[in-house]
């Protein structure tokens, strides 16, 4: 390490004055006489008492020089007031209103917001963000009471809907899914199970025979009737037996998907219901059926229990995929009304000249506002890193930032030192 890489200009500048000091001394002493040796002593001496002069001012800012107690390490006494007009410098001069408005007065904004809302990726950052409002709305939300009220507004729809339209509008559901077919051929096989039963043919006989005797008025008849059943002329079990299977083979090709005969009962079903809509009676029944459905549907713990299972598929599902996997409907739903709000939005900024001179004047006032708070807060950040200083942190950092101009004071003393004994020696030579 070189014997001078500690010492700056000012440093050696003062060695070089006391180095002449004691040349010019050394040379006085030798020629005591001689002007020119008393001159340069003269000239020595002042360029050294002003570097020595200087130093000590310098210094004196910062620390004690030579521990000299009075007026001295004026920068760690006055810290206070320091940290203060700091913090007044930087809100007055660098954060300033008239400053902050101009700087806001010098951007376009609203170029700048429209290139950005177009690019492909602040749409889909503001997706996912929507997408983890709609989670943290979910997890957070009692659906309790509004699971109430929205089954309170259903019933209310539904009691308001025309009791006809009901009907019309379940007929239609009923003839083009093809329901209507499949709940004749339901009713015709459970028909078929019961009317295949033994008990079924019994009952055929049974009423055979009542129909017989009522037939038979006279006693003459009912004695030629029980002759010729006698003579299995009349078997009315047998009969009973026939009558089942024509009834089977009914019902089995009503059940039958496209039948005929299924096609015939369907058109008088519907001939029968066409008729029964111009039934006043009827249609105060479908009106009382109508309401007492709508009062006794469970809507409000059917609403809730859907929720609670969404709840249990999306939100609780810490360790698997979120919407788009539990609920892809849901999210397809959500993505496609969102990306297309988000389009109409932008198109509205880019043609309203209304709208876009109120969204801009209300990014300059946000802004504005956000920098005239943050003005106070500058200063209280200043204050809180400027006290975490420690004093020979802050000589630093303070220094630093002038040290060529201290420097040059401290040269300068020497210089204008010598100059200064320059003149007052040549002032005494002459009225000498």
């Amino acid at each position: 390490m070189s014997l001078w890489s500690g010492w700056n200009k000012a440093d050696k500048t003062l060695l070089l004055a006391t180095v002449l000091f004691v040349f010019g001394l050394c040379l006085h002493l030798s020629y005591p006489s001689n002007v020119f040796a008393t001159g340069f002593l003269f000239v020595a001496e002042a360029a050294l008492v002003g570097g020595i002069a200087d130093w000590f001012a310098v210094t004196a800012l910062f620390r004690k020089p030579l521990g000299f107690p009075y007026h001295t390490a004026i920068l760690p006494r006055r810290r206070e007031a320091f940290v203060n007009a700091s913090v007044v410098m930087v809100q007055k001069e660098f954060f300033s209103r008239r400053k902050i408005f101009l700087h806001l007065g010098r951007l376009h904004l609203m170029p700048m917001l429209m290139e950005w809302l177009d690019k492909p990726e602040t749409r889909d950052m503001l997706l996912g963000r929507l997408m983890k409002y709609t989670k943290e709305i979910l997890q957070g939300q009692d659906f309790s009471l509004q699971a109430g009220i929205i089954a309170k507004q259903l019933k209310e729809v539904l009691r308001q809907t025309p009791e006809l339209k009901l009907l019309d509008e379940c007929g239609e559901w009923l003839r083009s899914s093809g329901k209507d077919r499949e709940i004749l051929a339901k009713i015709a096989g459970a028909a078929y199970s019961y009317a295949e039963r033994r008990e079924t043919k019994d009952e055929l006989e049974r009423m055979l025979e009542e129909y017989a005797k009522e037939r038979a008025k006279n006693p003459a008849e009912i004695l030629m009737a029980g002759f010729a059943q006698m003579l299995n002329l009349v078997n009315f079990e047998e009969a009973a037996g026939l009558m089942q299977k024509q009834i089977l083979s009914m019902i089995d090709e009503l059940r039958t998907p496209g039948s005929e005969l299924q096609s015939e009962v369907l058109s008088i079903f519907a001939e029968k219901a066409a008729e029964l809509r111009e039934d006043p009676d009827f249609k105060q029944m479908v009106r009382e059926l109508r309401d007492e459905l709508v009062d006794e549907l469970p809507l409000d713990e059917a609403i809730l229990r859907t929720w609670h299972q969404m709840r249990e598929d999306f939100i609780k599902s810490e360790y698997e995929a979120g919407l788009e996997a539990k609920l892809p409907a849901v999210h397809s739903w959500l993505r496609r009304v969102f990306v297309s709000e988000y389009a109409r939005g932008v198109k509205l900024l880019k043609t309203d000249e209304v709208l876009r001179k109120n969204v801009e004047k209300f990014l300059y006032d946000l802004i504005a506002r956000s920098a005239l708070h943050a003005q106070t807060l500058v200063g209280v950040i200043v204050t809180n890193v400027l006290n975490r200083l420690t004093d020979e942190q802050m000589n630093h950092m303070v220094y630093d930032k002038v040290e060529p101009d201290l420097l040059w004071i401290r040269m300068n003393g020497s210089i204008v030192g010598a100059a200064i004994g320059i003149m007052i020696f040549l002032l005494f030579q002459i009225t000498s």
